[in-house]
C-alpha cells in the first residue's frame, strides 16, 4: 500500500498507569499520519488486566491525548459523562468489552488443531539448565486426553492455559517501515499462552484479533513491541487473515543514553501539563525526536512547526532507527519560544490555572494582567510565574532567625522573603542607600504624574546630582521593592506597582539601610 493512500492506524494504551511519554510520541506519530492521507485514527484502549487497569487511568489517559491535541476518530467517547462508551463502526473500543470476539479465535485455533490445551507444570516447563522449555511436552496431545485434562482441572477448582502450536523450524519475515527486514525464527518463539487459565484472552491474541475486526493498515508502535509481532503474524496465518503493515519506532532514552525513566525526571505527559508546558511545544519536541524531514523537504533545518505543519511534513519513512534522547533543556527552550509567541490575551489566559489564589482578587484582574505581562518574554514553564511575580500581590518581608533559610535548588522557597545577601548588599550594607532611597522618596512622593515619561527624568537627574551611575540607584530600590535583585525593567516595576505601594515599601529602609 502506498503511504499516500487513507491509512486506519490505531494506539492502544494500557490504561495501569499515566501516558508515558513514549506513549504520546506514538500516539501523535500515527496521528500525524492518520491525518496526512485522510485516513482514520483509532483509540483502543486495552484494559485486559483487570487488577491494575483503573478508570483513573483511563481518564488520565484520554485527557492527556486531548490536551495534546490529539482527537480520534473511532474511540472511547471523549464525553466524561459517557465514560466507558465508544464511538465508530467497530466498537467496542474497550479490550476487555470484546471478549466474545476474542474467545471465538481461540475456539476456532483450537477445532483445527492450531492451539492446545496445556496441562504442563512449571517444572515440565523447564530445562534441566534452568532455562524456560519453549515448546510444550503436550503440544500433540491427542483431543480426547485434552479434554480429559481440561475436566479434571475443572474438577480440581482450576483451568487450563490454551497454548498456540507453534510451527517448527519456520522463519516468520515481514518487512518493517522503520526497521527494514526482520526475520524471526519460530524455534526461538515456542508454543505461546495465547488463552489464560483463569478464562481471558492473553495479549497477542486479543491485539490480532482487534486489529484484524478494526480493519487496521498499518501498525506503528514502540520497538518494546517487536518480539510480539512475530506471534501475532503466526495467529494471522493461523486465522487466514491478511495482516497489517508494521512498523516499530525506536525508543525514548534519556541523555545518559539509557531507556528513558524516573530518574531522567517526569515521564508521564501529565506531569509537564502540571509544570506549564504548552500542549503545542510538546508536541513539537515529541516529533522531532526520532523525526528529521528528507534532505528535499522544504522543513530541513527547521525545528518549530505549526500543528497543521506537522501533518504536512511528517513522513514515517522518515522516523530513523536509531533511539532519540529526551533532552529537557531542549523542551525548555521550545516552550519558552511558544509562550512569547502567544498574544498577550492568550498568554494571560493559558497562565490562569497557575495563578496562586488571590491574585486575581488582589488588586483586580486589570492589575494582574498587567503585572504577568511583564514575564511573557523570560517564563520557560507557565507555572515559574509566581517565584516570579510574587512580590506584585505579596509585600517581601525579613525572614526570621527562626525560619527555615531559602533552598537554593527551590527558587519558590525564596517566595514572600528578602534575600538576605541583597539586603546586606545594597541596603544595610551600602552607604549610598539611605540618600538613594530618601534622594528618590522625595522626588516620588511630589510626583503625580506616575508614568515612564514623568519618573525617568526623575531618576536620571538624581543619578547626575549624586555623581552615582543608574544601577546604584535603582538596585537599592529594586530590592527594597521586590526583595531581591531580579525583576522586569525598573520604570515597568514602579508603575505597574504604583505610587502608593512603591512608597509604603521603601520608608521603612530609608531609616534601616546604610
Amino acid at each position: 500500500m502506498s503511504h499516500a493512500t487513507p491509512v486506519r492506524v490505531r494506539f492502544a494504551p494500557s490504561p495501569t498507569g499515566y501516558l508515558h511519554i513514549g506513549g504520546a510520541r506514538t500516539a501523535l506519530f500515527n496521528w500525524l499520519w492518520a491525518r496526512q492521507t485522510g485516513g482514520q485514527f483509532i483509540l483502543r484502549i486495552e484494559d485486559t488486566d483487570e487488577q491494575r487497569s483503573t478508570e483513573e487511568s483511563t481518564r488520565a489517559i484520554l485527557d492527556s491525548l486531548l490536551w495534546l491535541g490529539i482527537t480520534w476518530d473511532e474511540g472511547p467517547d471523549p464525553d466524561p459523562a459517557r465514560f466507558g462508551e465508544s464511538i465508530g463502526p467497530c466498537g467496542a473500543y474497550f479490550q476487555s468489552q470484546r471478549e466474545k470476539l476474542h474467545l471465538q479465535a481461540a475456539e476456532r485455533l483450537l477445532i483445527e488443531g492450531k492451539a492446545f490445551y496445556c496441562p504442563a507444570s512449571e517444572a515440565e516447563m523447564t530445562l534441566p539448565d534452568g532455562k524456560k522449555r519453549l515448546f510444550s511436552p503436550y503440544r500433540d496431545l491427542p483431543v480426547d486426553e485434552q479434554r480429559e485434562a481440561v475436566t479434571k482441572a475443572a474438577e480440581q477448582g482450576s483451568g487450563l492455559p490454551l497454548r498456540f502450536r507453534c510451527p517448527r523450524n519456520t522463519a516468520i519475515e515481514w518487512h518493517d517501515l522503520i526497521r527494514g527486514e526482520v526475520r524471526f525464527d519460530s524455534e526461538e518463539i515456542g508454543d505461546f499462552i495465547i488463552w489464560k487459565s483463569s478464562g481471558q484472552a492473553l495479549y497477542n491474541l486479543a491485539a490480532a484479533c482487534d486489529d484484524h475486526d478494526m480493519e487496521i493498515t498499518h501498525v506503528l508502535r514502540g520497538e518494546d513491541h517487536i518480539s510480539n509481532t512475530p506471534k501475532q503474524l503466526l495467529l494471522y496465518d493461523a486465522l487466514g487473515w491478511a495482516h497489517p503493515v508494521y512498523g516499530h519506532v525506536p525508543l525514548i532514552l534519556g541523555m545518559d543514553r539509557a531507556r528513558l525513566s524516573k530518574r531522567h525526571g517526569a515521564t508521564r505527559v501529565e506531569a509537564y501539563r502540571e509544570m506549564g508546558v504548552l500542549p503545542e511545544a510538546l508536541a513539537n519536541f515529541l516529533l522531532l525526536i526520532g523525526w528529521a524531514p528528507g534532505g528535499a523537504s522544504e522543513a530541513l533545518n527547521r525545528e518549530l512547526f505549526t500543528r497543521d505543519e506537522m501533518i504536512r511534513f511528517f513522513h514515517v519513512e522518515e522516523v530513523g532507527k536509531s533511539s532519540g534522547a529526551f533532552n529537557l533543556d531542549k523542551l525548555l527552550h521550545f516552550n519558552g519560544l511558544y509562550i512569547r509567541g502567544l498574544s498577550p490575551e492568550e498568554f494571560f489566559e493559558r497562565l490562569r490555572p497557575y495563578l496562586p489564589t488571590g491574585w486575581l482578587e488582589h488588586r483586580g484582574e486589570d492589575y494582574a494582567r498587567c503585572a504577568c505581562s511583564l514575564y511573557q518574554d523570560k517564563l520557560t514553564l507557565l507555572s515559574e510565574i509566581e517565584q516570579n511575580a510574587w512580590y506584585f500581590f505579596i509585600d517581601p518581608a525579613i525572614r526570621s532567625s527562626d525560619e527555615e533559610p531559602p533552598d537554593a535548588e527551590d527558587p519558590r522557597s525564596a517566595i514572600g522573603y528578602y534575600d538576605a545577601q541583597a539586603v546586606a548588599k545594597f541596603l544595610t550594607g551600602n552607604p549610598d542607600a539611605p540618600r538613594v532611597l530618601g534622594g528618590l522618596f522625595d522626588l516620588f512622593d511630589k510626583c503625580a504624574d506616575w508614568t515612564h515619561d514623568a519618573l525617568t527624568p526623575l531618576v536620571e537627574g538624581l543619578c547626575g546630582e549624586m555623581g552615582l551611575g543608574k544601577a546604584k540607584v535603582m538596585q537599592p530600590w529594586r530590592v527594597a521593592l521586590t526583595g531581591n535583585t531580579m525583576s522586569p525593567g525598573f520604570y515597568d516595576l514602579l508603575s505597574v506597582l504604583g505610587r502608593d505601594t512603591v512608597l509604603r515599601r521603601v520608608q521603612p529602609w530609608i531609616e534601616t539601610a546604610g
